[in-house]
C-alpha cells in the first residue's frame, strides 16, 4: 500500500512539473510541455553542479546543447546534401539533383548565438 501511495505521489509531483499552461491553438502541447520540462530539468542541473563547484553553469549548458545539435545530412529524391568544410569551416551543401548547370545559391551564416531561458538567470556570468 505504502509503495503504490509513493508510486501515486511520485507521478503527481511529475506531473505538476512538467504541465505548462498553453494557448488552446498550439499543435501537440504535451511535447512543448515535455521539452519545457526537460530544459529547466539541464537549468536546474546546471545550477547544481554551479553551486557544488564542477563547472559553470552556461559550460555545463553548452555542452548538453552540442550532443543535441548534431543533426546528420539527409539526402531526398530531389536535393543531394552533403557535409563539408569551406576553409576549415564546418558546412552544409544542398545541391539539387539531375541538373549539370550552374545555377545561383545562398550562403548562410549563422553567428552561433542562441538562447535558453531567461538572461536574467545568468546575471552572474
Amino acid at each position: 500500500m505504502r509503495l503504490r501511495l509513493a508510486g501515486a505521489v511520485l507521478l503527481a509531483a511529475a506531473a505538476y512539473y512538467v504541465y505548462l499552461p498553453l494557448p488552446s491553438g498550439v499543435s501537440e502541447p504535451w511535447k512543448l510541455m515535455l521539452l519545457d520540462a526537460l530544459f529547466r530539468s539541464f537549468m536546474q542541473a546546471s545550477d547544481a553542479a554551479h553551486t557544488l563547484g564542477v563547472c559553470h553553469r552556461v559550460h555545463l549548458l553548452n555542452r548538453v546543447v552540442s550532443w543535441v545539435e548534431v543533426i546528420e545530412a539527409r539526402s531526398c529524391s530531389a536535393v543531394n546534401v552533403t557535409d563539408s568544410t569551406l576553409g576549415g569551416v564546418p558546412t552544409r551543401v544542398f545541391q539539387p539533383k539531375g541538373e549539370s548547370r550552374l545555377r545561383r545559391g545562398v550562403i548562410y551564416f549563422h553567428g552561433g548565438g542562441w538562447a535558453l531561458a531567461s538572461g536574467s538567470r545568468f546575471n552572474s556570468v
